[in-house]
């Protein structure tokens, strides 16, 4: 659900550059609206109790009577000092009713003028006014109980010069009616708490009831009934001219939501519209003026209020223009995403008014309407500023004709301005974002060829990688021989000839038909072929004696004797303590180098041995030296020892100790530790001095057969945790190899049939295994690989045929690397949280990825570059990685795979090319499905039947200069 509602807001990121004018004026016109809210929420009304003399002043024209008599009675009950109306002598109805009214009541006074004007008349009331605080109230206007006495409250406050109220529209039926109600509840729920809060100045302080302290606008009538604009005498907009000449005198106005009053309202639509026209000319020549004359930016925030005013109408329009552009180009989800924002925020300037009225949710389309009637309104209106009327209050016989060609004039220029900010908007929208748009279409068209059957008329080249049947198994096996055993029976036992036995094992016996027993045989893999190569005598009728002599000038303890089985006992007792001492039960150290001669058996066992410490300081280190014989540790530790320091020697720039065996040696170490060994090989040394090694000598490959099998060990703070070149068939299992110098585990040149399954390699400072240098028939499975400073598991320079399976890879570099190396399988591995999951580069081709679960990589879940051809993705899951499949290269294929959640799923990049996507499920990518930022003329397919869905973008194309 919530990757869902993610992918639905980031979907459409592409339309965004569409609407970035339209949300900029969205964010702008609603954080001014949710600055108002707030700073209004802290508005409180003040409590009544001020008292004071009340004059009610209302001028009356064309007035319903039975409207102006409820009115009266409304406004008698709140108990002014005075009523006096103004009304016009051709309205006898009226004055009728204000005769019948003003019956027995002395603060009833009635004003019969024949001057036309709401001005003139409200002035000749003001005049008459005994009150100290006047009450200026259309003749149509229904007060509440205690009206009064709450609309005086402010006046409490001397700075205080006019108070508005709260109006509302009494029971309003009709559509004009509502659509008069929706504007009132919201201007008295949105625009003068705020107001009244942030500044003491109110935009208007409105006709229908506002009171003033008498005092101050006395002086001010000649301005307000003589007032021309541009030269022309005004008639209309006193409440609001008025307003604005006692705070441009520095008065305050406040607003009182308690001092509540009822209007009725225009019942015809066509009335009501052009009481707008009238309204919102009044407006803005009151607004034009104060801005104009500057007194109102003495008030920061009025002024920003009058300017954000001026501003919208203009920006109102933007959002249609918006729409209809979309519609025109079939953009349907910036389409509704406008309908729906309309909606939305129409609703909430709604709510005000659906509090009362909740039956009217049904108008909000008809409301959305109205807001761009009105933004056209204002912009006419600006056109036709000085033109004068006034349908309620004057006889059309008293007003000047409007020409109908000065009204074609003003509706020419507005309909020229919107078409202007229409044009500009296409225009723009057009060369920023529909040619983009389509641009882009046709690019990924040419750069990601979507056609099956063109698809299936290129053809793809077959991708095989290695099969489980294609891998011989070159393991070795090792056999202790027994007084019943024969060559022969041995030989037919493990199905290998006796040549081969005989090659593989002929240092170690001198006479074939007098084997000892103990001797420990190295059985090679059936069928296994070495070139046929004789260096030993095996029909010696003697046996070699058994020699142990210490070398003064090369400082070695050398072992010779041709079948000989030997333990340090026997080493210590011919050399004595001087060059191999057990300095406690268990604990032996090795003082001088140690070298094995051919054929010759060291077994180092617990039950004699437990700790070797081979010498190791800042004035010499000693060496383990096998040729062409075996080693056995099972269940020691062997540790370099510096005993001035009483300590392992950590240090490896002085050179370090270590183990090596080379040629037709097995070196087996089962349940044991390896420490603290080796270095790095000087050029001029002809030992490999990494730690522990299996070395076959320059020349000697397919000669001699070097393997071992290392199971349950430990190997740290070796310069390598463990080497091996030209070795074969070895197996290593559940051992751990950590904080070495470089590598964990490395197998180099021509390591081949290795069998390396359950191990953990972690922490050491280069990779945790790498195979290097035409390894080939390797199995590595079910290892755990992380923390390494550099790859969990490489392949190097046509390591090719190996199987990468069922490993769990996290926390490298890259989890698995393929540098030059062909036909591998890499499958059911678990590779997350790496830099990079796979790797493949430098021509490593036909390469078998399957099956896998990568998440959490950096850069790349699978990376594909430098000439690495002819691969085969199929059935991974690829989560969270900021690039699943990244490709530079040409002719892979990707089947059947699940992308989801990654930034990007697929990245084709420069020459990328004639790869091929089928079957795959990409989804809910950040970013793109699909990238290709290619060189031109190159092209990939994309198969139909791939499920690209809901991603950011699916299919996104880039075209390199």
């Amino acid at each position: 659900m919530l990757k869902d509602a993610i992918f639905l807001l980031f979907r459409y990121l592409d339309f965004y550059p569409l609407f970035i004018p339209l949300g900029v004026i969205g964010i702008w016109r609603w954080s001014v609206w949710l600055t108002k809210k707030i700073v209004g929420s802290f508005y409180q009304p003040l409590p009544p109790g001020y008292k004071a003399s009340v004059s009610v002043v209302t001028p009356v024209y064309n007035e319903n009577p039975q409207t102006f008599f409820r009115a009266l009675t409304s406004w008698a009950k709140n108990q002014p000092q005075q009523i006096i109306a103004v009304i016009d002598y051709t309205d006898s109805a009226c004055i009728k009713v204000f005769k019948a009214f003003a019956q027995g009541k002395l603060f009833a006074k009635l004003v019969i003028t024949k001057i036309p004007g709401k001005r003139e008349a409200l002035a000749d009331g003001i005049k008459l006014a005994k009150g100290e605080i006047v009450a200026l109230v259309d003749s149509d206007t229904i007060w509440n109980h205690g009206t009064l006495s709450h609309g005086i409250a402010p006046f409490k406050d001397k700075r205080i010069a006019g108070v508005a109220t709260k109006q509302s529209l009494e029971k309003p039926s009709t559509l004009a009616q509502k659509l008069f109600s929706i504007r009132l509840e919201l201007r008295y729920w949105d625009d003068f708490p705020f107001l009244a809060k942030s500044g003491h100045q109110i935009v208007c302080l409105s006709g229908r009831t506002a009171f003033y302290r008498k005092s101050v606008i006395l002086p001010f009538l000649p301005d307000l009934v003589n007032e021309k604009f541009m030269g022309a005498k005004v008639i209309s907009g006193d409440d609001k001219r008025l307003t604005y000449l006692v705070e441009a005198a520095g008065w305050k106005t406040t607003y009182q939501s308690t001092a509540q009053v009822m209007t009725i309202g225009e019942t015809n639509l066509s009335t009501f519209i052009k009481q707008q026209i009238r309204w919102t000319r009044n407006s803005w020549r009151n607004d034009l003026r104060a801005l104009y004359q500057g007194w109102v930016f003495k008030y920061p925030v009025f002024a920003f209020y009058l300017i954000d005013r001026t501003i919208q109408p203009f920006t109102l329009l933007i959002s249609p223009i918006y729409f209809v552009i979309s519609l025109y180009f079939r953009l349907w989800i910036p389409v509704f995403t406008i309908l729906i924002w309309w909606l939305i925020t129409r609703s909430i300037k709604m709510y005000p008014h659906l509090k009362k009225y909740p039956g009217d949710i049904l108008l909000v389309p008809v409301y959305i309407i109205f807001n761009f009637v009105s933004a056209y309104i204002r912009i006419y209106t600006l056109f036709s500023l000085n033109t004068q009327g006034w349908i309620t209050r004057w006889h059309k016989s008293r007003l000047a004709q409007l020409a109908t060609l000065q009204s074609t004039i003003h509706h020419t220029a507005t309909v020229a301005i919107i078409l202007f900010v229409a044009g500009g908007v296409y225009l723009h929208k057009y060369q920023t974002f529909y040619i983009p748009q389509a641009s882009q279409k046709q690019l990924v068209a040419r750069v990601l060829l979507q056609n099956t059957s063109v698809i299936a008329a290129a053809g793809s080249p077959a991708v095989l990688g290695v099969s489980d049947a294609a891998i011989p198994n070159l393991l070795s096996q090792s056999h202790e021989f027994k007084a019943t055993d024969s060559l022969s029976t041995l030989a037919k036992a493990y199905n290998i000839s006796l040549a081969s036995l005989l090659q593989v094992n002929g240092s170690k016996i001198t006479n074939l038909n007098n084997i000892p027993p103990g001797l420990v045989f190295t059985i090679p893999p059936p069928d296994y072929r070495l070139i046929p190569y004789r260096k030993f005598n095996y029909q010696r009728l003697y046996s070699d004696p058994l020699r142990i002599l210490y070398d003064p000038q090369s400082k070695t303890v050398i072992v010779s004797g041709r079948g000989s089985l030997i333990n340090l006992s026997d080493i210590a007792n011919s050399v004595g303590p001087e060059y191999l001492e057990q300095v406690e039960p268990g604990i032996w150290n090795l003082k001088a180098n140690l070298y094995l001669r051919s054929g010759i058996t060291l077994k180092l066992n617990p039950e004699e041995v437990k700790w070797l410490r081979l010498t190791s300081n800042k004035g010499k280190f000693v060496s383990i030296l096998a040729y062409n014989s075996d080693i056995f540790m099972k269940g020691i530790k062997v540790t370099s020892w510096d005993e001035t320091l009483n300590d392992f020697d950590t240090n490896i720039a002085d050179g370090r100790s270590f183990i090596l065996v080379k040629d037709g040696s097995r070196m087996d170490v089962v349940d044991s530790e390896i420490a603290y060994l080796g270095y790095a090989r000087p050029p001029d040394s002809p030992y490999s001095s990494y730690g522990i090694s299996w070395r076959m000598s320059t020349g000697n490959l397919g000669k001699f057969f070097l393997t071992g099998e290392v199971i349950n060990s430990k190997f740290h703070h070796n310069y390598f945790g463990a080497y091996t070149f030209g070795a074969t068939g070895m197996t290593w299992r559940g051992n751990e190899f950590y904080a070495n110098i470089r590598y964990g585990l490395d197998p180099h040149d021509d390591s081949n049939g290795f069998l390396v399954e359950n191990n953990v390699f972690h922490h050491n400072d280069s990779h945790g295994l790498i195979f290097s240098k035409r390894c080939i028939n390797n199995v590595i499975r079910n290892n755990i690989s992380y923390g390494n400073k550099s790859h969990g598991i490489m392949l190097h320079e046509l390591s090719d045929k190996n199987v990468i399976e069922n490993n769990q890879i996290y926390d490298n570099a890259d989890g698995i690397a393929l540098d030059h190396s062909s036909q591998n399988v890499i499958r059911g591995n678990t590779i997350s949280n790496n830099k990079r999951g796979v790797r493949t580069n430098k021509g490593s081709l036909d390469n078998l990825i399957a099956n896998n679960q990568i998440s959490g990589s950096a850069q790349y879940g699978v990376y594909l570059y430098g000439n690495s051809e002819g691969n085969l993705i199929q059935n991974n899951t690829l989560t969270n990685n900021a690039n699943a499949l990244y490709i530079k290269s040409n002719h892979n294929q990707a089947l059947n795979n699940i992308l989801d959640k990654n930034k990007v799923g697929i990245y084709f990049l420069g020459q990328a090319s004639q790869n091929r996507l089928a079957h795959n499920k990409i989804i809910y990518s950040g970013s793109y499905g699909v990238y290709a930022k290619m060189s031109t003329g190159f092209l990939n397919f994309v198969e139909d039947n791939n499920t690209i869905w809901r991603n950011r973008k699916d299919l996104v194309a880039a075209e390199l200069p």
